[in-house]
């Protein structure tokens, strides 16, 4: 009876050791910003692919809020990479972690409010957007080419404020990334000025080779004025069908809310970008 106690468990207890192995989907990391004189956290994610092919190059995925969105667009990224839903190439994920949203993802200085209106007592703030996209892209970028296989491809993705970022950096800094995904930007900000001043920007500029995405959540807010619909509406219907050579995208979610719409809208996004 004892031998076979003893034979049971050296039969389980493969079983059992495997059971408390850790899921691992990422790595965290660090680095010093002189750009933003701070230090910047972000995570990142290597597809199946990067350890047992060392010739292989890949995409890099620039995910902003990547503290609250990382772990849902890994697994998207895995759901579209297998063979029956091939769409996304295998691709590394580097989720960029917040310090200050307002101050890093807003193109300008302003104290409007949602509506388009200051209060009386409202105090400016914002407007940091390039000093963070010269750290994303010089110093976050120059650390992830010089550490990881990368092809020279890159996407970013943002949502609400990061959404207003990534279609700041699209229009005014086009060629810093070949692929845009926005949900829901932000275009409320500084009374929609970003929207207002996109004609401007486009005006005789090329997009052959980019490619953009843009998902609203159109459900009504009944609790608040908010000019954000008017100004993202101006920019789909009227402003960006004039981008000369764009893969231009977009998507409206009249289910979804500002705070429901992220994943349903990262998802469409890049089955929409990448489909086949």
């Amino acid at each position: 009876m004892i031998r076979i106690h003893i034979f049971l468990i050296l039969l389980l207890l493969p079983l059992t050791m495997r059971s408390q192995e850790d899921i691992c989907i990422g790595k965290k990391h660090s680095l010093y910003s002189t750009v933003l004189q701070e230090e910047r956290n972000y995570w990142v994610h290597l597809p199946d692919s990067y350890g047992r092919d060392t010739t292989q190059r890949y995409q890099v995925i620039y995910l902003l809020d990547g503290d609250a969105f990382f772990h849902s667009v890994v697994g998207i990224s895995r759901t579209f990479t297998t063979v029956k839903g091939r769409h996304l190439p295998p691709s590394i994920i580097v989720g960029v972690l917040n310090v200050d949203r307002t101050r890093d993802l807003t193109p300008t200085v302003s104290a409007a409010g949602r509506d388009g209106k200051i209060a009386p007592n409202a105090v400016p703030q914002g407007g940091g957007s390039e000093l963070f996209s010269r750290f994303l892209t010089e110093e976050l970028r120059s650390v992830i080419d010089n550490s990881y296989r990368t092809n020279g491809k890159n996407m970013l993705i943002g949502h609400s404020y990061s959404g207003l970022f990534t279609l700041n950096t699209f229009l005014h800094h086009t060629d810093l990334f070949d692929t845009y995904l926005a949900v829901d930007p932000s275009l409320w900000w500084d009374r929609g000025k970003l929207s207002e001043e996109a004609a401007s920007l486009i005006a005789g500029k090329d997009f052959t080779g980019k490619s953009l995405y843009i998902g609203v959540a159109s459900k009504k807010r009944t609790d608040r004025v908010d000019i954000h619909l008017n100004k993202v509406n101006h920019l789909l219907k009227e402003v960006l069908p004039q981008a000369g050579n764009l893969r231009f995208f977009s998507k409206s979610f009249p289910e979804e809310n500002h705070g429901t719409v992220a994943i349903p809208g990262i998802y469409d996004g890049i089955k929409q970008l990448y489909g086949k």
